[in-house]
């Protein structure tokens, strides 16, 4: 029952975003994860901690399609990454 619940409670606080924009709107809004594309730049990682607040969380093995650039440069993404705040 615990896994059911901690589940159900990331499918609910777990959100996607296009823009470091929408992300810094949303962990205002809700907190939570957000998912993004990532270019896998470091210095877009950085940017992403400075202009939104959050921080990557994971990068999942099982990578889904849900965007073609990255949030924060624009250039060509190939990762999936989940983004928090650390509290």
């Amino acid at each position: 029952n615990m896994y059911d619940s901690a589940a159900k409670r990331l499918e609910e606080n777990t959100y996607y975003a296009e823009t470091w924009q929408d992300v810094d709107e949303i962990m205002e809004e809700k907190g939570g994860f957000v998912v993004t594309k990532w270019c896998g730049d470091q210095d877009c990682e950085l940017d992403m901690k400075d202009m939104a607040g959050v921080s990557s969380r994971c990068m999942p093995f099982e990578q889904e399609h849900i965007g073609d650039v990255c949030p924060v440069c624009g250039k060509p993404a190939t990762k999936m990454v989940y983004w928090g705040k650390a509290y």
